[in-house]
This record gives C-alpha cells, sequence and structure tokens, in this order.
C-alpha cells in the first residue's frame, strides 16, 4: 500500500533551487564574456597606441626629409642638376637610399625600416619615398612622394 503525502513543501524548495543554480550558471557566464571582453579591448587598445605611435614616426621621418629636400632646392635653384648631389650631402649616412635612372630622368629611392619594440612584441612600419629630378619651378610636392608605407 502506497502513502500519499499531502505536503507540497519539497516542490518549492527544488523550484527555488533550479532557480538559484541558474542564477549562478548565468552569473559566471556573465562574468567570464566580460573578462574576455575586457582582455580584448586591452588588446585592441594596445594594437592601437602601437599603430599610433608608428605612424607619427613615420610622419616625423617624411617631415624630415621633406625639410632636407625644401633646403636641397633652396641651394640648387640655379642650377637644378645638382640637386641630387646636394641632397646627398644633406642626408648624410643614416638614410638608405639609391639612384634610378629610368629614360634619362634621375630619381631617388629612400627606404626607412621603423621597428617599435613594446611588451616583447616588435612592429614594423616600412617607408618608402620617390623623389623625382626637379626643373627650377618645381617645389617640394611636384618631386616628392610616398610610395610604400606598410606596417
Amino acid at each position: 500500500m502506497m502513502v500519499k503525502f499531502k505536503s507540497q513543501n519539497g516542490s518549492s524548495t527544488v523550484l527555488i533551487s533550479l532557480l538559484l543554480v541558474t542564477l549562478v550558471v548565468f552569473a559566471f557566464l556573465s562574468i567570464t564574456t566580460s573578462s574576455s571582453e575586457l582582455r580584448l579591448s586591452r588588446r585592441n587598445a594596445d594594437n592601437n597606441k602601437t599603430y599610433y605611435m608608428l605612424d607619427s614616426e613615420g610622419k616625423r621621418f617624411l617631415f624630415d626629409i621633406k625639410s632636407i629636400i625644401k633646403d636641397a632646392l633652396i641651394i640648387s635653384r640655379d642650377r637644378p642638376e645638382s640637386f641630387f648631389d646636394n641632397l646627398d650631402i644633406l642626408l648624410g649616412e643614416s638614410i638608405i637610399r639609391s639612384m634610378n635612372s629610368d629614360d634619362d630622368v634621375l630619381s631617388m629611392t629612400i627606404e626607412r625600416t621603423i621597428i617599435l619594440e613594446e611588451n616583447s612584441r616588435r612592429r614594423f612600419l616600412e617607408v618608402r619615398l620617390l623623389i623625382s629630378q626637379p626643373n627650377s619651378e618645381s617645389i617640394i610636392n611636384d618631386i616628392f612622394s610616398v610610395t610604400d608605407w606598410r606596417l
């Protein structure tokens, strides 16, 4: 013979226990998701910081080269054929450059690799500039162009 219990106290305890377990599981999932999003946002912030630091260093390099080109243009205003000789002297030894000749038109290619080491990671910015032979009326933007800018 089976005995029936008339009390319903156990079912509410089971429902409350299931509700608490569900809340704990969702709280754990929420904390896990938040921590992974925090790690991702920090990594994105570091990448953005590195990108802008490399970009500003590259722009500083462009400014330095443009000021040297401006000085070389001023020096060789009367004799444009001596522009590359003057530019070569002004650039000094630390800048990598090569002379090109296409159809009797001289040009100079300047290359620079900027390295930023942060958090034991190296990031590179490769810059390649092309400087064409000026004439007596040339300005900097006529003869200067950026041919490669790669991160």
